[in-house]
């Protein structure tokens, strides 16, 4: 059995070695939400963002996941809730779970270092769920940040927004960065070579959403499979409300790509 003693080593010796690199991710991410905010008045507001996004061809609106009723309109609220969807803000998430998966586990093995920490009286399956742990927590603080950035950033607009909508859009990002870096977890327990892990960890996130933009596929049967399916963040933005059901499938994407890394890495 896993010891919660030696996870919490796992965890908070891996948080204070890459604290630096987790700063830059969520600065990254909360000054790009904050940059969007302050520039919507600049950019010609309402009528000149509308007028941008009629143009938008049904395929580039399917990328972007617009929803059809934005179609008629786009104010400001829409207009910030696609900054959770912009892909500086998903590249940045997925970026960072990938990165965290192949340094937790391949890079230690291609190093070495893993037979340091295993030297000692710590399990695999501790070992691996304390990088996990790690990283869960690094894409909870990288949406927070973003969230705060788009609060401080809406403070010079005269608006009045649902923040506690995008709170909650922010949660969804992070459940869904973590849901992707569980099969990136899975993908570097294979792997011994940071390079290979880094590549395939990265065609994971990219080809999965890739999928769910092809019209074809979104709409087959098969289709709530895909991770990023299930992330609306207009929708969440608009109703106040997450889908249950999405929110089981992502946990369920961390929760078994985490626990099929521990099973590889365990037999390695």
């Amino acid at each position: 059995m896993p010891s919660l003693g030696d996870i919490a080593l796992i965890f908070w010796g891996t948080l204070r070695r890459k604290r630096l690199s987790l700063f830059w991710f969520a600065l990254s991410a909360g000054a790009f939400h904050w940059l969007v905010a302050v520039s919507f008045p600049a950019i010609g507001g309402t009528e000149a963002v509308t007028s941008v996004v009629r143009t938008f061809p049904d395929g580039l609106r399917t990328l972007l996941k617009l929803a059809p009723n934005l179609q008629a309109g786009f104010g400001v609220q829409d207009y910030l809730a696609f900054t959770w969807i912009h892909p500086l803000f998903i590249g940045l998430g997925a970026a960072f779970v990938v990165s965290r998966a192949t340094g937790g586990l391949t890079a230690e093995i291609e190093r070495g270092s893993i037979y340091l920490v295993l030297s000692r009286p710590v399990q695999r399956s501790s070992f691996v769920l304390g990088k996990a742990v790690e990283m869960i927590f690094g894409a909870g603080v990288i949406a927070l940040a973003a969230w705060l950035g788009l609060v401080i950033g809406v403070q010079v607009l005269p608006y009045e927004l649902p923040l506690g909508n995008y709170l909650l859009a922010a949660g969804m990002a992070s459940l869904l960065f973590a849901a992707l870096g569980g099969g990136a977890f899975f993908i570097a327990s294979c792997f011994s070579r940071a390079a290979l892990s880094d590549a395939f960890g990265a065609a994971w996130t990219i080809v999965a959403f890739v999928l769910d933009v092809i019209p074809a596929v979104a709409a087959s049967p098969l289709a709530w499979i895909n991770p990023w399916h299930h992330y609306f963040p207009q929708a969440i933005v608009a109703t106040g409300a997450i889908d249950p059901f999405g929110v089981a499938i992502l946990l369920a994407w961390l929760c078994g790509g985490v626990a099929a890394a521990v099973a590889v890495f365990g037999r390695r």
